[in-house]
C-alpha cells in the first residue's frame, strides 16, 4: 500500500550567476554567463520494525546517516546549470526527484533532465537521508551512476555502488558490500562483514571484522584490524597494482599466504610460524584457522601486529 510522506514537500529556488573575465594587455575577453538554479525538497516517512531504503541517483552524491527516531528523512538538492536563467529553469523543471513508501520500503529516485544536453547545461541531484540507528531491521540499497557515497552511524545490511566516485564509511555495523568503478574506498570504526571492490582507487579500512574481502585493480590497500576482530571465514586482499598492508590483533588465529609478483613481503607478525621468502610467505598465525590470501602483482606486502 502506497503511503504519502507525513510532511508536505517544500521547495526553494535560488539563482547564482558567475561571470569570469580574463584581462589581457590589449584585449578584454569574457566567457558566457553560467547560471545555476537550485531546488530543495524535504520528505519524511514513518518506519516500523523493518526498514528498507532504496536509493537510485543518475548524477549526484548520496549521504546516509543514522540518528532518526522512527522515521526516514529525505532531502533532495537539485542543481541545474546553463548559459541563461531560462534554460537553467527548464532543466530544473525537467529533473525528477521523488520518494515514496510502500509497506516497509522507502524508494528514493533522482533522475537527470532529458533535455540537458540540448540546452547546453547539466543537472545533478544530491540526496541526503537520515535513517533510524536503532529499533529497526535496516537494509540500505544505494546506487548512483556518478557521485560520491557517504554512510555514517548505521547498523544493518548495506549495499553501496557508484559508477564514478569515492565511498566513505564511518561507524557502520553489519554486512556491507561496496563497489566503485573509479574512486577510493575508506572506512573507520567498522564492524562485521565487509566486501569492498574498486576498479581504480586505494582502499583504507579500520575496524573489527569477521569476514573481509578488499580488491582494487589499481591502488594500494591498508587494513587495520582492531582487537575485537574475530576471523570466522576466509579473507582475501588483492591489488593488481599497489602495495598491501595488513595489521592483525596479536591473538589472531588463522592461516596466511602472501605473495607479491614484483615486490617484497615483509612479515612482522609475532605469532607466525611457516616459510618465508623475499616475495612470499605461507604458514599459520597462532593455532591456525580460516585462510587469509594476500596478493599483489606489483607492490610490497607488509604484515604486522595491530
Amino acid at each position: 500500500m502506497m503511503k504519502p510522506p507525513i510532511a508536505s514537500a517544500s521547495k526553494t529556488i535560488h539563482t547564482a550567476r558567475a561571470l569570469v573575465c580574463l584581462l589581457g594587455a590589449l584585449t578584454l575577453a569574457c566567457d558566457h554567463h553560467r547560471v545555476e538554479e537550485t531546488a530543495t525538497q524535504e520528505l519524511r516517512f514513518n518506519t516500523g520494525a523493518r526498514t528498507v531504503v532504496e536509493i537510485r541517483v543518475d548524477d549526484g552524491a548520496i549521504e546516509v546517516t543514522g540518528g532518526a527516531d522512527g522515521y526516514v528523512e529525505v532531502v533532495f538538492t537539485t542543481r541545474a546549470r546553463s548559459t541563461d536563467s531560462t534554460r537553467a529553469r527548464s532543466l530544473l523543471q525537467n529533473a525528477r526527484a521523488e520518494a515514496t513508501q510502500e509497506d516497509d520500503v522507502v524508494r528514493i529516485r533522482a533522475h537527470s533532465a532529458s533535455n540537458a544536453r540540448r540546452l547546453g547545461g547539466s543537472v545533478s541531484t544530491d540526496v541526503t537521508v537520515r535513517v533510524p540507528s536503532a529499533g529497526t531491521d535496516l537494509e540500505l540499497d544505494i546506487r548512483t551512476e556518478d557521485g560520491s557515497i557517504e554512510i555514517a552511524g548505521v547498523t544493518g545490511s548495506t549495499v553501496a555502488e557508484t559508477g564514478d566516485g569515492r565511498i566513505r564509511l564511518s561507524q557502520v555495523d553489519g554486512t556491507t558490500r561496496l563497489r566503485t568503478a573509479d574512486g577510493p574506498i575508506t572506512g573507520k570504526e567498522l564492524t562485521g562483514e565487509l566486501d569492498a571492490l574498486s576498479g581504480n582507487g586505494r582502499i583504507r579500512l579500520d575496524g573489527s571484522f569477521t569476514q573481509l574481502r578488499a580488491v582494487t585493480a589499481d591502488g594500494s590497500i591498508r587494513v587495520v584490524c582492531q582487537n575485537r576482530t574475530r576471523i570466522s571465514s576466509d579473507w582475501s586482499l588483492r591489488s593488481s597494482d599497489g602495495s598491501i598492508e595488513l595489521s592483525l590483533p596479536p591473538d589472531t588465529n588463522a592461516r596466511v599466504e602472501a605473495t607479491s609478483g614484483d615486490g617484497q613481503v615483509v612479515n612482522h607478525l609475532s605469532r607466525f610460524n611457516g616459510s618465508e621468502r623475499s616475495s612470499r610467505i605461507k604458514g599459520e598465525i597462532g593455532t591456525g584457522g580460516p585462510f587469509i590470501l594476500i596478493t599483489t602483482l606489483d607492490g610490497r606486502i607488509v604484515l604486522r601486529d595491530s
